[in-house]
């Protein structure tokens, strides 16, 4: 029984993971296991872990410290007794206790700026994660796009040898009845062996292309990786937006420019923490202590008196203290002074970055707006050239089916028709991509 329930499971098992193999993947699972699996932006998301402990630090330390410390010890020979400081010429025994706790008063806002400070690292650390997000949905999206464009290409060369088939055995025909010189079957014959070579190089672009994909989806490849194809509906050819119009809304949606601009702001508190270092401190301090000793004695006569009890002892020599410390700066070596000076060039930097930043993105934009301009031309150039092909194999193919055309003729139509297919294929997907990325520097999320 056991062993046929262990039978039952293990087929079970094997079935669950034969449909996930061969499962069909949408572009949305495809994007949600990259986002999962993607090492680069976990380890964005843990080092924004330690930006959010060091706030939490921050905002712990402008609350008071407490601590306690215990000691024992045993002396030897001439040791002094911790309650009577006096010298005692016997093994002693003893043993001390404490509280301590203080607090920051005024610290030149330095505190208080450091809290401000490490909240925006904090921020600019979740634009960084957002930023890594982008990158591979980017990367996600150009993977995806070419293995649904190398469907199509090997779907296009397989049509095409389809068609070469069917004309192989017309010419047999033909040439059967005289109606041909063998010539022509010799021609179609090694225009079909082409075929055949650019459906194996077809299928080899459409392997690597899936290959590319499960890479990085972070998943192992297989061969059974399949994508679902969605319906892509036909372009509208038309941009209803300058580029200046995409710049500005990237600018307020973009998370590496939300990133630098709070960077920016950041090094200006830093300026603001290091020139707090001129002002005086100060700090509340106070502490609770008692000691014990084997060689303490109550009674009249020391010498013949019994040893006191514990808690007697930690309460007759119980002692408090506070304290109010001023720390006033007066030469440091001109440590302060060059940790300001850092801090103004380390503002300078940032903002130069910043500003570096948002150039780049304009020539992004700019450069993909002029992309996209110029795809919805050739799309436009290759449905005239696919239509006019399509006529002209057309006519060529009645043509050299009643013996009119040479079979060099009909090849040279027919293989101008799939070149137009294949260009029209690439003008369509390179038009589709231009045109997601577009809505992406605009926010608008990719789908398919």
């Amino acid at each position: 029984m056991q062993k046929k329930s262990l039978l039952i499971f293990t087929a079970c098992l094997l079935f669950t993971f034969t449909q996930a193999q061969n499962r069909l993947w949408t572009f949305q699972q495809c994007l949600d296991t990259a986002l999962q699996r993607n090492i680069s932006l976990n380890q964005s998301r843990l080092n924004n872990d330690l930006n959010r402990i060091t706030l939490e630090q921050s905002r712990a330390n402008l609350f008071p410290y407490l601590s306690a410390s215990a000691r024992d010890g045993v002396g030897f020979g001439n040791s002094v007794n911790p309650v009577t400081n006096q010298y005692v010429e016997k093994t002693t025994n003893s043993a001390s206790f404490g509280l301590s706790s203080g607090v920051s008063l005024f610290s030149g806002f330095q505190l208080t700026q450091t809290i401000l400070q490490n909240k925006m690292n904090l921020d600019a650390g979740k634009t960084d994660i957002d930023n890594v997000k982008n990158q591979v949905t980017l990367s996600i999206t150009t993977a995806y796009l070419q293995v649904l464009f190398y469907y199509e290409i090997l779907a296009a060369a397989k049509n095409q040898a389809d068609a070469t088939a069917v004309q192989v055995d017309q010419t047999q025909k033909m040439v059967n009845a005289g109606k041909l010189p063998e010539s022509n079957l010799y021609t179609i014959r090694s225009q079909q062996a082409t075929d055949n070579l650019a459906i194996v190089n077809a299928q080899s672009q459409l392997d690597l292309a899936k290959v590319t994909l499960e890479q990085l989806m972070e998943l192992p490849v297989v061969d059974s990786f399949d994508l679902k194809v969605p319906d892509l509906v036909e372009p509208s050819l038309i941009i209803n937006q300058t580029n200046q119009e995409i710049y500005s809304k990237a600018l307020t949606v973009q998370p590496q420019i939300a990133g630098a601009s709070i960077r920016s702001n950041s090094a200006l508190l830093g300026i603001k923490i290091n020139e707090g270092a001129r002002y005086p401190t100060i700090s509340l301090g106070g502490g609770v202590n008692s000691n014990y000793a084997v060689s303490s004695r109550s009674g009249v006569n020391a010498s013949v008196a019994k040893a006191s009890s514990f808690l007697p002892q930690l309460w007759n020599n119980l002692g408090e203290s506070i304290g109010l410390n001023l720390s006033i700066p007066i030469y440091s070596n001109r440590l302060i002074k060059s940790n300001i000076e850092r801090a103004k060039v380390n503002m300078l930097i940032t903002q130069l970055n910043e500003q570096d930043i948002k150039l780049q993105l304009r020539k992004t934009i700019e450069q993909s707006y002029t992309d996209l301009k110029n795809s919805i031309k050739k799309y436009e150039a290759t449905k005239d050239q696919i239509a006019a092909a399509e006529l002209s194999y057309n006519n060529m193919e009645r043509k050299y089916k009643v013996g009119m055309a040479t079979a060099i003729d009909y090849l040279i139509e027919k293989n101008a028709y799939y070149q137009a297919q294949s260009n029209g294929i690439q003008a369509k997907y390179d038009y589709i991509f231009k045109s997601k990325i577009l809505d992406f520097y605009q926010g608008k999320p990719i789908t398919f």
